[in-house]
């Protein structure tokens, strides 16, 4: 199976600007997950217990989903292991545009609020209804990946 270099590329940069707009409301005032995961949770007992007690009710809800991100995220790292430095410039560029995206958000951030209402919306609707949400021309899930 050849693997789809436009979604790998693509995937992250979209769950990163997602993530940018989603988490850019009052940034300034919350912790985040540094890289080094352990050390942020070391730091942040109380937020971390409730990630992890969050992404498990998520599991609970939805194995299947769970399993093919737990699937995504060891391919993911497989390709980081083959490749650390496209890795290296992905992330950086990630994070070039989260920072764009929290400039903008504490410029204007009604507009950004707004926007991310929209984006969760959305995002509902894609999950409901994933057929509502594909772009013409890709009207076929690669094999392997899951039509959310």
């Amino acid at each position: 199976m050849k693997p789809n270099f436009r979604s790998l590329v693509l995937i992250p940069a979209f769950l990163s600007l997602f993530a940018g707009v989603a988490l850019a409301d009052d940034a300034a005032g919350k912790t985040v997950p540094a890289p080094n995961r352990q050390q942020w949770c070391a730091d942040n007992p109380q937020k971390c217990q409730e990630m992890k007690t969050r992404m498990q009710e998520k599991c609970a809800q939805d194995p299947k989903r769970c399993e093919e991100m737990k699937g995504r995220m060891a391919e993911r790292k497989a390709k980081c292991d083959a490749n650390p430095e496209e890795c290296k410039k992905q992330r950086e560029q990630m994070k070039s545009r989260r920072a764009e995206m929290r400039a903008k958000c504490e410029a204007n951030p009604e507009e950004c609020k707004k926007k991310r209402e929209e984006m969760r919306e959305r995002h509902k609707q894609c999950r409901e209804n994933p057929d509502s949400c594909r772009r013409p021309g890709r009207e076929k899930t690669p094999a392997g990946k899951s039509g959310t």
